[in-house]
């Protein structure tokens, strides 16, 4: 079946916000198993995210990939900022490709 791509934005917000929710837990003082849990939560929420953006995106533009598995949990204070990096680069693919 396939979706319409309202469908697919709205999935994708709604695991950017999960990504968001997940990032503001480890934040907190988490120990133990409910730290695991959370950081488990996040890969796969950010596995799930990689895979909604390239099955409703599948243009490739650059040889380049952004991975996930590249993200370090954690490395930065802006939640936003690893889909925002992507975000950004995708774009700057975009205009190399497109002879800027």
């Amino acid at each position: 079946m396939m979706t319409s791509i309202d469908d697919a934005l709205s999935e994708i917000r709604s695991l950017r916000s999960e990504i968001w929710r997940c990032r503001r837990l480890l934040k907190t003082d988490l120990h133990g198993a409910e730290r695991k849990a959370v950081e488990n939560r996040l890969v796969e929420q950010l596995s799930a995210f990689e895979r909604l953006l390239a099955t409703a995106f599948p243009l490739t533009l650059s040889p380049k990939r952004y991975s996930a598995k590249s993200i370090t949990i954690g490395q930065t204070d802006s939640p936003e900022a690893p889909i925002d990096n992507a975000a950004m680069a995708s774009s700057s693919s975009f205009g190399k490709s497109m002879g800027g």
